[in-house]
């Protein structure tokens, strides 16, 4: 118990302290252009997480458009190999009919 009041006395006087320096004018103008220095910081790392968005975006619209035309070259290759059997079928119906004729 005696522990815990001389603790609880210490942050009094600690939070007395701090309140004084806190409210003196130079420690005030040393929060404030610390701060300001913090709050250039955020806007440049601000500015390079935007720019690295903007490039993200570009690159996944850009991978869309490929696979879309990838899928397309696909479709059309199957297209083509399904005409080419197709007509390989007919040529040999064709001379399965000339034979039997």
């Amino acid at each position: 118990m005696k522990k815990k009041l001389i603790n609880l006395g210490l942050g009094f006087v600690a939070g007395a302290i701090g309140g004084k320096i806190l409210s003196s004018k130079t420690a005030k103008r040393i929060a404030v252009t610390t701060v300001a220095e913090g709050l250039k910081i955020k806007e440049g790392i601000d500015k390079g997480v935007e720019s690295v968005k903007v490039s993200t975006e570009d690159i996944v619209a850009e991978a869309k458009v490929k696979k879309a035309e990838d899928d397309r070259k696909e479709a059309e290759r199957k297209a083509n190999l399904d005409i080419e059997k197709v007509a390989k079928e007919s040529e040999e119906s064709s001379e399965e009919i000339e034979v039997e004729e």
